[in-house]
């Protein structure tokens, strides 16, 4: 699933390819590379892209998918993408039809729906592809959920892979830092899938703090007017002014709390199935005073946002 660490973990198993080769895991490049690329991508999205080129393109990645994998199988083959959790499971499937079902296995990790929510939305923003955001479009979602619950739950995410990978394993995580291996995704996901990381290997690498929403959207006008390239350059930039990072400054705490209370009992059934050792799907979390008070319509909610805006149009006019 997207915003549960992939690119992360993708970089570092691409990065460290003839390593990890060493110790029994093949990162497939069918799906990955095309033949003017001079080495693969960092995931397998351009598979997601690729189902939509018709049956001619999907034949072509298929045959590549079975051959790899009869060269590589007695070891560990990968394909990831984040992509996958919203492409048509039907037409994925059929890639791997020529695999053994009985060798396949489909993991994904699950993140606390409030964390999610404000992960995507600031992901969204910082793109310039909420026109407009804010309060409105928080609603129309939080609505949405309300309305269709199924579409937003792992119960619903589980049936979807069911239906289209039937007799596949499937093998649901949870993406929280204080439960992983290591408190982090890299270490955790190795691990679950038994493949040791060499001492040489450092998996520590600072995680990028979280972008305020102000912040977010102000690199979103950026994204708009000059495109996201622009905006990702600039978004690279270290800055510590205090106004450009923050955390649960999204959806208010009432919000947070009818969104992580409702979805979960709508997962009742997944987390019986999968964590049936768990009071709850994700531990309770204890938000600061900073958080707990949170409101998005105020005045020092406009003076964040004008803040922001001017720290980001002076990175323009200076880089």
């Amino acid at each position: 699933m997207p915003k549960t660490g992939t690119t992360a973990l993708q970089g570092f198993i691409r990065g460290n390819e003839k390593v990890l080769s060493q110790v029994g895991l093949r990162y497939m490049h069918a799906g990955r590379k095309r033949e003017s690329d001079r080495r693969p991508k960092i995931s397998h999205n351009m598979i997601a892209f690729d189902l939509n080129g018709g049956g001619e393109v999907v034949a072509e990645i298929k045959e590549a998918m079975a051959g790899e994998y009869a060269q590589y199988r007695e070891g560990t083959c990968l394909v990831s993408s984040e992509m996958f959790y919203s492409v048509d499971m039907t037409e994925l499937a059929r890639i791997f039809a020529d695999i053994p079902k009985d060798e396949m296995r489909v993991t994904f990790y699950c993140r606390r729906y409030s964390d999610f929510f404000e992960a995507d939305y600031k992901q969204r923003a910082k793109n310039g592809r909420l026109a407009p955001g804010g309060t409105a479009y928080i609603r129309q979602r939080l609505k949405a959920i309300a309305d269709a619950p199924q579409n937003y739950t792992f119960t619903g995410a589980a049936r979807r892979v069911r239906a289209a990978f039937p007799d596949v394993e499937v093998v649901p995580m949870l993406y929280d830092r204080a439960e992983m291996v290591n408190g982090n995704v890299i270490d955790d996901f190795l691990t679950r899938i038994s493949v040791p990381i060499p001492d040489t290997l450092s998996t520590d690498s600072p995680s990028n703090p979280s972008l305020s929403r102000p912040a977010s959207e102000a690199f979103g006008i950026v994204s708009r007017a000059m495109g996201r390239q622009k905006s990702r350059q600039l978004r690279r930039s270290v800055l510590e002014d205090p106004t450009l990072y923050r955390r649960h400054d999204v959806l208010e705490p009432s919000e947070r709390e009818w969104l992580d209370g409702y979805l979960a009992e709508h997962d009742a059934e997944f987390q019986t199935e999968f964590f049936p050792e768990r009071a709850t799907l994700f531990a309770p979390t204890e938000l600061d005073e900073a958080a707990t008070q949170f409101r998005r319509d105020t005045p020092e909610e406009t003076e964040a946002l004008r803040r922001a805006s001017e720290i980001v149009f002076r990175l323009v006019l200076t880089g």
